[in-house]
C-alpha cells in the first residue's frame, strides 16, 4: 500500500510541474528603455538607472528576437533609430551639474528628438523637476549631443536624461 501512495504523490507532483509549466507568466516590463547595452534582455529592470539616458519611445528603440533557422539559435538585440554612444557629467566653474549625452542617428534621414534632465540629491532624491523638454535636432548618420546644467549648485550628485521622439 505505501507503494501505491508514493507512486500517487509522484504522479501527482508530475501533474502539478506539467500544469504549471503550461501557464507560465511572461512579465512585461514598463517604464523606458534605457540607452545603454543591455546582453541580457531578460534580465531587464525597468527601474531608474542613476547617471543614464533613457529612451521613452519604442519607435526610437525597439528590442527584437531572431530565430536563426539555419543553426537553430536564438538571437536577441536592439535596433533603433538612435543610440546613445556616451553621456557623462562634470562640474562647472559656477558649481552647477553639467550633464550631456551623446547619441547617434542609425538613420538615413534627419531626426528630431527631445531630451530633459532630472537631478537627484547623494540619497538620490529628487532635487530639482525635470527640465523643460529641448529639441535636438539629427542630420542623418551622424551624432548629436544634449547638454544641460543644474540650477541648484549644492548637493546634485546623480542625474537622469530622457529622451523623446520630437513632438
Amino acid at each position: 500500500m505505501n507503494k501505491m501512495v508514493i507512486r500517487i504523490m509522484y504522479i501527482g507532483m508530475a501533474l502539478f510541474c506539467l500544469a504549471g509549466s503550461g501557464c507560465q507568466n511572461t512579465m512585461i516590463h514598463e517604464g523606458p528603455a534605457p540607452g545603454m547595452r543591455v546582453d541580457n534582455p531578460t534580465g531587464y529592470s525597468a527601474g531608474i538607472r542613476m547617471n543614464s539616458v533613457a529612451i521613452l519611445d519604442d519607435s526610437l528603440q525597439q528590442w527584437y528576437v531572431f530565430e536563426n533557422s539555419a543553426t537553430g539559435s536564438i538571437e536577441h538585440g536592439k535596433k533603433g533609430k538612435i543610440a546613445v554612444e556616451m553621456t557623462s557629467s562634470r562640474r562647472s566653474p559656477t558649481g552647477t551639474l553639467e550633464v550631456w549625452a551623446v547619441l547617434r542617428n542609425r538613420t538615413d534621414h534627419d531626426l528630431q528628438v527631445q531630451g530633459r534632465v532630472q537631478f537627484f540629491d547623494q540619497q538620490k532624491a529628487p532635487m530639482e523637476g525635470p527640465t523643460p523638454w529641448k529639441r535636438i535636432m539629427m542630420s542623418a548618420n551622424s551624432v548629436a549631443s544634449y547638454k544641460e546644467f543644474s540650477t541648484n549648485i549644492h548637493n546634485i550628485a546623480y542625474y537622469y536624461i530622457e529622451i523623446r521622439e520630437g513632438r
